[in-house]
């Protein structure tokens, strides 16, 4: 049997001269006191008054990026953007609006649409720019952006969750496994791929994380946190190129927040009592502006919009668009043959990709859309193809066009004066709204859909009931009586000139009735249940299961700590037993390691069994349980007095 070498660090002990029992990777909780400001708090109505004081005439704070951070801050501190003007001249958002072109960027994309999201405004049309098409079209499959960074995928994450996006959406997923994948071992993040960790990237990628759901507790964020403190200076801040600024303090503070901590709290304090909070606001001056660097003031209205959030507590993104609520409706595929699909789809936006590998977002729920979200539910294929008249329907499942026959579509079986790229559902007409059913069918222009009615659906054994077949006459918008169509039931039957046929069926039976005539559109189907019913051909029964999967590697140990009492130079404590139960479904082979700062008390002393830790090892088999003493011997030779903490680590792994 190969052995699997699966490891779990999944509990440490805490050894002590006395009992202390600190909680163990836990969610810092927010604590009382001053933070996070207000916006009648001088620190933060100084900045605002200070932004307000730098907009100018067309409406822009600083550049062009400047004032989508800027729009951020003041949407954070609760104001509308669209009422900050100079006069009667354009807002921010007006500024933003018209130079909306100016993106070129996926960078630049995403902050757009963090600051559209901001101003509840619509991503995808925003100055005539479709910015969340823009940012999904730098999407590669596996991540946004360049391969070679990860801060495009950091700002794309958060900007596309502004935007509504669903977390578990591929283009999220993906994303968030491309940056989980480049954390570094110290915990933290760069700019780009195998690059060193810095603070600023760090916070991103943490808030980015956060913001698709991942728990604060959980390893990526716990160790991303403990990376950032690692950089924190004397003066509170955290050390970027050797030194604080204003920025990677913001950036910080909002990641410690966007956690559920208070950068203010104990644990956030520097060795000599600063936080994060005491090192930013060291860096506004009077005029309520921020410095970057006390030495360097740099674009003092960007340093200033990134402190508004942070003092605020309102970490990125700063506000989230509603999901857009989609249209269902069904939708049925007639091939040549035979129906590809039918069944019912909800259609939101899409992201269409046409023969070229060419991604079009379209922003509505359409009935192109609605094909899309057929393929993917029936596992049928299709293609599309831009032309210089829009997407066309290609082929679908496989069926190409030849001679004047090709796919064609229909709603609640009229032929729209639009594609279907543009046909949005519920809102385009003709047909009026609702819009319940979308036809596609491989057919000639001009041929009209069949329709299929029962007069009773549930009839006994011997019973005779009545199948209509109609025909929509486009001209009139009528149903027409079909002679000579084929009703295929129990049997194949053909209709009178009035479009109807009289079927009865002698035996217990389920049977889908359908109709098809030359030059014409299969109908939909009806079921028939006869009797009792039965089941039809390529019908099938299901039987469910479930099963309740346990980890391969999990155990419990107890108690949680240990206190070995009061010792001496050369004394050994007596035996304390650790109780290991297996949890899981692997035999389990428990190994241990100790850690200690207290000149190697513990690294040096520690027996497991009697023997040193790092030779023991004990066998724990699946639902058993095993003890194992634990004793701890002092060197006459140490020097330290008072308590001693040290931790034991039990590491498991599958038993040969």
């Amino acid at each position: 049997m190969t052995k699997r070498i699966i490891k779990s660090k999944l509990f440490s002990i805490l050894l002590i001269f006395t009992l202390l029992l600190p909680c163990l990777l836990t969610t810092p909780a927010m604590a009382g006191g001053p933070y996070p400001s207000t916006t009648s708090d001088s620190e933060v109505a100084g900045a605002l008054n200070y932004l307000r004081g730098q907009q100018g005439a067309d409406g822009s704070i600083s550049d062009f990026a400047t004032s989508a951070w800027a729009v951020m801050a003041i949407a954070a501190a609760g104001e509308d953007p669209h009422s900050w003007q100079v006069g009667s001249n354009p807002t921010i958002v007006d500024y933003l609006t018209t130079n909306a072109g100016s993106a070129s960027s996926t960078n630049d994309y995403s902050r757009m649409i963090l600051a559209i999201a901001a101003v509840d405004e619509e991503p995808t049309n925003f100055g005539g720019v479709n910015f969340l098409s823009q940012l999904q079209a730098t999407y590669d499959g596996s991540q946004i952006g360049n391969i070679s960074l990860l801060n495009d995928d950091f700002w794309g994450v958060i900007a596309l969750i502004s935007a509504g996006e669903d977390p578990a959406s591929t283009i999220i997923q993906d994303s968030v496994s491309f940056i989980l994948t480049n954390q570094n071992g110290d915990g933290g993040w760069s700019w780009g791929v195998g690059q060193a960790s810095d603070a600023d990237d760090t916070a991103a990628a943490i808030m980015a994380l956060i913001a698709t759901g991942q728990s604060a507790g959980s390893a990526p964020i716990t160790d991303a946190l403990a990376y950032i403190k690692s950089t924190q200076m004397d003066n509170g801040g955290f050390e970027s190129w050797g030194s604080t600024n204003s920025a990677t303090d913001s950036w910080g503070i909002d990641s410690i927040v966007a956690s559920g901590g208070n950068p203010t709290s104990t644990g956030w304090q520097s060795g000599l009592g600063n936080d994060p909070l005491d090192d930013l606001l060291s860096f506004q001056n009077q005029d309520g502006s921020f410095n970057w660097t006390p030495a360097t003031p740099s674009n003092k209205e960007l340093m200033t919009s990134y402190a508004i959030t942070a003092l605020l507590g309102v970490p990125y993104p700063v506000a989230i668009l509603q999901a857009q609520q989609g249209v269902a409706v069904d939708v049925r595929i007639e091939g040549q043959s035979s129906t590809v699909w039918s069944g019912t789809v909800t259609v939101n936006d899409s992201t269409i990709i046409d023969d070229q590998g060419k991604q079009h977002y379209l922003g509505q729920p359409t009935a192109l859309g609605a094909l899309d979200e057929a393929s993917q539910l029936g596992g049928f294929p299709y293609v599309v193809q831009d032309t210089a008249y829009g997407l066309y329907i290609y082929s679908i499942n496989g069926e190409e066009p030849a001679g004047m026959a090709g796919w064609m579509f229909r709603v609640n079986y009229s032929s729209p004066m639009v594609g279907a790229t543009d046909f949005i559902l519920d809102q385009t007409t003709p047909p009026n709204p609702p819009h319940q059913e979308v036809l596609f069918a491989y057919s000639e222009w001009g041929q009209s859909p069949l329709k299929v009615e029962a007069d009773n659906t549930e009839p006994d054994a011997d019973d005779t009931f009545t199948v209509t077949v109609t025909e929509y006459d486009d001209d009139t918008g009528t149903w027409l009586p079909t002679d000579n169509a084929t009703v295929h039931a129990d049997q194949d039957y053909t209709t009178g000139q009035d479009g109807t046929v009289a079927i009865t069926i002698n035996r217990d039976m389920t049977v889908e009735v359908y109709a098809e005539k030359e030059g014409h559109i299969r109908s939909n189907r009806v079921t028939i249940v006869v009797g009792e019913g039965s089941a039809q051909p390529g019908d099938s029964e299901g039987v469910s299961m479930a099963a309740d999967i346990l980890p391969a590697i999990s155990f419990s140990i107890s108690p949680s700590s240990i206190n070995f009492g009061e010792l001496g130079p050369g004394d050994t404590s007596d035996p304390v037993t650790i109780t290991l139960t297996n949890e899981g479904a692997w035999n389990l082979l428990i190994t241990a390691s100790v850690t200690d700062t207290t000149q190697n008390l513990y690294v040096e002393g520690l027996e497991l069994d009697g023997v040193k830790w790092d030779v023991f090892n004990t066998t724990v088999l699946r639902d058993g349980t095993a003890d194992c003493d634990a004793t701890l011997t002092v060197p006459e030779t140490y020097t330290l007095t008072g308590k001693q903490n040290g931790t034991i680590i039990f590491w498991a792994s599958e038993a040969p």
